[in-house]
């Protein structure tokens, strides 16, 4: 097995234990020889030979048990290895570069090389590269840790809304941090902001939402109870109606006409035309906000806006801030979960 030179080990440990079986048949020859002098030593002898059988066995049974773990796990990762082989289609270099990255990654983090490896595996069916994949395996993994997930869901829930928001793999650490960082400080979890990204992602990004102003909007809605796919179709519900509606750039609230684009046609930002919006019907009573709401927005729409409105762009845009600070945060909340002994094992 490649890394493991298990007959060596069990060569010397055979010299070893020949010493010290050499050693103690000579003290029991020792013993037994003083027999014609002292009566009685014979039961001495008889009892060394009794204790020097139990000691060996008592080394040698532990020592091949660790010598078959040692060789089940490297069977275990060779496996998983020829699977990322078989599915990237990665050799020489690029294989050699996977290799390193699971085993680095075994050593270092939650998971093991062979789990580690399984993950590259996903990666793979997702059509990323050798070193696309040895870029975004630490981040996949810390957001796995961190959320609860399993790796094949946390692989997917990367690898698809990284291409969706029109990121590299090497901004998995970026996606991880983000999540993470929500799931900790809103009623939302990494799993159902998943499902809500599955609803809404391209299209927030075709609208120019970076990644960090999507998760703060759903997750906003999430703390409203607007939760997983139903916050990712009130998102693009609601984004699709200002698309409809938009009239020379701008959509109708009442009376008042919002800006949707800016003077080059792109779109502004979400949160300042939700601002503009909530501006729009300030001092309304419920009733005739609901009316105003109700020229440029639908009925799987206008509760999201309504949500949004209710909690204020100054709040959509502090946690945006927090969530564009929060590197590190998958990383820390996955070493959490390494420092008691089972997750160091």
């Amino acid at each position: 097995m490649a890394g493991v030179d298990l007959g060596s080990i069990v060569a010397h440990l055979k010299l070893e234990m020949n010493d010290f079986n050499s050693n103690l048949n000579q003290a029991i020859s020792d013993v037994q020889g003083m027999n014609e002098k002292f009566s009685g030593l014979s039961s001495i002898g008889s009892s060394l030979t009794t204790v020097g059988s139990a000691l060996t066995a008592g080394i040698t049974a532990p020592v091949v048990a660790l010598g078959a773990s040692v060789v089940k796990t490297q069977m275990t990762f060779e496996h998983s290895m020829s699977k990322v082989k078989a599915l990237s289609g990665a050799t020489g270099s690029d294989l050699k570069l996977l290799e390193d990255t699971a085993k680095q990654m075994g050593a270092s983090t939650v998971y093991s090389a062979s789990e580690a490896a399984d993950a590259l595996g996903y990666m793979a069916l997702a059509g990323w590269d050798a070193q696309q994949s040895a870029a975004g395996l630490p981040g996949v993994l810390n957001l796995a840790a961190a959320s609860g997930m399993d790796l094949a869901q946390a692989s997917d829930l990367v690898t698809d809304y990284l291409t969706a928001f029109g990121l590299e793999a090497d901004q998995a650490g970026r996606m991880a941090d983000v999540l993470s960082y929500a799931q900790a400080n809103s009623n939302t979890t990494t799993e159902m902001l998943g499902e809500a990204f599955k609803n809404c992602a391209v299209n927030a990004h075709n609208a120019g939402m970076s990644l960090e102003e999507t998760t703060a909007i759903l997750s906003k809605f999430a703390d409203a109870g607007l939760k997983g796919s139903e916050g990712g179709t009130a998102l693009n519900a609601i984004i699709r109606d200002m698309t409809q509606k938009m009239k020379n750039g701008a959509i109708q609230i009442g009376n008042t006409s919002v800006k949707v684009q800016d003077a080059n046609g792109n779109f502004r930002s979400m949160t300042d035309i939700i601002r503009d919006v909530d501006k729009a019907t300030e001092g309304m009573g419920d009733a005739q906000k609901t009316a105003a709401l109700m020229t440029t927005f639908t009925a799987d729409s206008i509760k999201g806006m309504g949500i949004l409105c209710n909690t204020g762009a100054d709040s959509i845009d502090k946690f945006t801030e927090e969530l564009e600070k929060s590197n590190g945060t998958a990383k820390t909340m996955a070493d959490m979960m390494n420092s008691d002994l089972s997750g160091a094992l």
